[in-house]
């Protein structure tokens, strides 16, 4: 569902709402509503994965209100259930609604591993490293780049890699990046040289001691995946992709378990989270 949203009504309607500026780079620049993350409206598709989860409320801005409707249209065909659009100009705006700092983040990590952040080691030591496994367009990987971590991120897909790649050096900072199908008979992870291997939504058992293994000591296992039952809700339905309840933890001997939860709501998703601490080496 798109809503019209009269410059009139702004103020009030601000509160709980992302707002997201779709015009082009030089015009976000010369001045943009407080707080707005900014996609061009031609890289709307490309950089999906710099939206806000399709649950959040949206208000799309532009240069008219026929333009901010069109980029609304197209924002609602990718999945979110609401989304607004400014019927008018910024130039409408009152001057101290305008800034022109950079853009607002709207794309979120994970929630479980923003939680788990303060018991990861301490990247201001230097040198943390951290590998993420099928890491997708990044959003997990630069989070931790941004805070100090040296992020090596893996994926099959080259093409996820580059727009890894490119959603860090819009925020200023590197990864490392390699493809590799983490499906393969002996994709080579390395031993004991990370001090966070984190893994999202992903799940292939024979991969399990690698792992394990290419967790230094003191280091930590983040790892959120899907539960049985997530196939009444959509994909992954294969059991293969789907964990049993309470099997994660036992992969991972050798590890202290320092949080373990099942989340398993009536509307989905089924969701098994794990941090486990490296204590022994085998």
């Amino acid at each position: 569902m798109i809503e019209r949203l009269p410059p009139a009504e702004l103020l009030e309607a601000r509160s709980g709402i992302d707002v997201l500026d779709v015009r082009s780079a030089a015009e976000f620049a010369l001045g943009h509503l407080s707080g707005a993350g900014h996609v061009p409206l031609d890289e709307l598709e490309e950089r999906r994965a710099e939206l806000p989860p399709r649950d959040a409320a949206l208000l799309v801005t532009a240069e008219n209100g026929a333009r901010a409707r069109a980029a609304a249209e197209r924002i609602e065909a990718l999945g979110y259930a609401r989304v607004l659009w400014l019927d008018g100009s910024l130039a409408e705006m009152p001057p101290a609604w305008i800034d022109r700092g950079p853009a607002t983040r709207l794309w979120r990590p994970s929630p479980f591993l923003e939680a788990m952040l303060p018991r990861l080691p301490d990247a201001s030591r230097g040198d943390c490293r951290v590998l993420d496994l099928a890491a997708g367009a990044g959003r997990e990987a630069v989070f931790l780049a941004q805070r100090g971590y040296r992020v090596e991120a893996w994926d099959h897909d080259r093409g996820a890699l580059d727009k890894a790649r490119a959603l860090a050096a819009r925020h200023g900072v590197t990864l490392g990046t390699e493809v590799r199908d983490l499906e393969r008979r002996d994709p080579r992870l390395p031993v004991g040289e990370h001090d966070v291997v984190m893994v999202f939504r992903f799940l292939h058992r024979p991969l399990f001691p690698q792992i394990a293994d290419a967790v230094a000591l003191g280091g930590c296992v983040v790892y959120e995946t899907y539960l049985r039952g997530q196939e009444r809700f959509g994909r992954p339905k294969h059991p293969r992709f789907l964990l049993d309840p309470g099997e994660l933890p036992g992969h991972f001997p050798g590890f202290t378990i320092e949080h373990y939860e099942e989340s398993t709501p009536e509307c989905g998703p089924l969701l098994a989270r794990l941090l486990a601490r490296r204590t022994e080496i085998a």
